[in-house]
């Protein structure tokens, strides 16, 4: 992986960690989401929604939940991760984020 992620590479691998609100609890950090596959997509230069290579995880008692980006996900101008949880009672909100890459 490269290192130090800052700034974001073109076509390198990515990895950052967030923390997902309680959908119960809007000001507040869900702790140990339960994160499934189909959960989070990644889409490159706005061509469509995808899921992730790698489910994200949240290791412990923890509120920071990993998502890593492979090369071929971080292979676009703007990467945009979307995040919604899929269970019938949401446990944490929906998010949406970009990333702008550089050379």
């Amino acid at each position: 992986m490269a290192a130090p992620y800052n700034p974001p590479i073109k076509g390198e691998d990515f990895v950052i960690r967030i923390a997902l609100n309680d959908a119960s609890d809007p000001k507040s950090f869900k702790s140990n989401p339960t994160l499934a596959a189909g959960d989070f997509k990644v889409d490159l230069d706005g061509g469509g929604l995808n899921n992730l290579a790698t489910t994200p995880s949240c290791t412990g008692a923890n509120v920071l939940v990993k998502i890593t980006l492979s090369s071929t996900e971080m292979n676009g101008d703007v990467i945009t991760v979307v995040g919604i949880d899929q269970t019938a009672t949401k446990e944490w909100a929906d998010f949406c984020f970009s990333i702008p890459t550089t050379t």
